[in-house]
């Protein structure tokens, strides 16, 4: 078992994105390219003019020493640019492997399941290398009665290969990405060691001197038309923020989008308790919040079709607001010791079945897990009071909006079209964004891009109903 790993092991890989690396690879670069752009006028203001003056000598080492400084803020983003694209490639090889250990895997669970179904939580929760595991072995008495009533032989070799083919590629991918990581986290120590510290004497907080100079604020609004203050195709630049931990409810983004929908005018339409069939109902809805939507494009850096578009398909159906309720608490109930042991929640029927964070709620729906990632939380460490706060901003039709807006532009930014501007994107690509928000990793398989085909079909109706 040396040289083989479980899924569990490298799981994480899934939500792992290549292309998402290499647009912050690509972030450094622009900044290191903007630096030194500003590097040589310097050297000219430093070289090239005689300054006459008492304080000439100190005004030309301040110059000289500012030159110095950008040349080696430059150097640190520059290296930390090409630790991240290295990563990247080699993220993209170990997501190989993982995929090649996953399709093992299923083969195997096919094989397995010729023999039996998992009855207890247990076994329905384990991965197929461990319920084969479980199978083949003989670690006690009881195991051997066990075994009495399985018969394995005949499916023992196919399986032990299967096993050892998915291990070994889990393996494979589990290597590759720690020794890339392992790598890129010592380049990016290297080039923040490169960047200067700032400190202020006496502790005293600083002065924001942009907000206090008017002629620093004329110069940035002329730089704003220089293509590397920003990427193309990014959205409006926002405040970094750090992880949210269980001491902190209310997300800044969650925040963010309440003090923004605050100051939109008018009720909402929602479709909680009941359903809209019919495009005149999907039109109604769409025009009643088409200011909701305009909003929330905007702050995403999308188009408003894009968004009004994706709205269209998600509030029809027969499966109202209320529903996505009974969905998530059955779920709750099987997920809870007390609740409908042994059957797990993805092992209940319908349309019940699905893991408790993958449920969806609000009109544009969403899963909660998305939807924590969007609003900054980590899904895996909700607490039940941000769990519950997620919930509610899903849905309300207002904050709803906004959160779909920003799983979108998280899509776009995690696709081959970071770098294509809202107004420039062509109903081609807005097509594969639809198709990807519907399907995720399995966007090109035909359910999703069936959806991918009713949104264009669909974009027209929308459209109108913006206006």
């Amino acid at each position: 078992m040396s040289g083989l790993s479980h899924r569990k092991d490298v799981q994480f890989l899934e939500e792992c994105n290549p292309a998402l690396v290499e647009r912050n690879a690509a972030e450094f670069k622009r900044l290191r390219d903007l630096l030194v752009q500003v590097e040589e006028p310097a050297r000219r203001a430093e070289t090239g003019t005689q300054w006459h003056s008492d304080g000439s000598h100190a005004f030309t080492s301040r110059l000289s020493e500012a030159r110095q400084l950008v040349q080696h803020i430059a150097e640190g983003y520059d290296k930390a640019a090409s630790a991240l694209h290295a990563y990247a490639a080699a993220l993209t090889t170990a997501k190989s492997h993982y995929a090649n250990g996953k399709g093992s895997e299923r083969k195997l669970a096919t094989l397995i399941a010729t023999k039996g179904t998992a009855i207890t939580r247990t076994a329905q929760e384990a991965e197929p290398m461990c319920q084969w595991e479980d199978m083949r072995a003989t670690t006690g008495f009881l195991d051997g009665l066990a075994e009495l009533t399985m018969d394995v032989d005949d499916i023992r070799d196919e399986a032990n290969r299967l096993h050892d083919d998915a291990g070994g590629n889990f393996q494979l991918a589990k290597t590759t990405e720690q020794e890339a990581r392992s790598s890129c986290v010592h380049a990016l120590k290297q080039a923040y060691e490169l960047l200067p510290e700032f400190r202020l004497k006496g502790g005293a907080s600083g002065v924001d001197l942009y907000a206090a100079m008017a002629d620093m604020r004329h110069e940035a609004a002329e730089a704003r038309t220089n293509p590397l203050t920003h990427l193309p195709g990014s959205g409006p630049k926002k405040d970094m923020t750090g992880p949210v931990g269980p001491d902190t409810p209310i997300s800044p983004q969650l925040r963010d989008i309440r003090l923004r929908v605050a100051g939109l005018p008018g009720d909402a339409a929602d479709n909680y308790w009941i359903p809209l069939v019919t495009d005149g109902q999907h039109a109604d809805w769409i025009s009643q919040n088409k200011e909701v939507l305009r909003a929330a494009a905007k702050n995403a850096g999308l188009p408003e079709e894009l968004v009004a578009g994706v709205a269209w398909q998600e509030i029809g159906g027969y499966q109202p607001g209320l529903l996505d309720d009974v969905t998530g608490t059955i779920r709750e109930q099987a997920a809870a010791p007390w609740g409908l042991s042994p059957v797990t929640p993805e092992n209940l029927p319908w349309r019940l079945g699905g893991k408790l964070d993958e449920t969806s709620y609000g009109p544009i729906a969403i899963q909660l897990r998305r939807g924590a990632e969007v609003l900054g939380y980590d899904p895996a460490n909700l607490t039940d009071h941000q769990r519950t706060l997620v919930e509610e901003a899903l849905q309300d039709p207002k904050q709803n909006a906004f959160i779909a807006a920003g799983f979108l532009a998280q899509i776009k930014a995690e696709s081959g079209l970071a770098d294509v501007p809202a107004d420039q994107m062509t109903e081609a690509q807005m097509r594969e964004i639809a198709a990807r928000y519907n399907g995720g990793p399995y966007w090109d398989l035909p359910k999703a891009q069936g959806y991918g085909d009713q949104f264009v079909g669909n974009l027209a109706q929308a459209k109108d109903a913006m206006r």
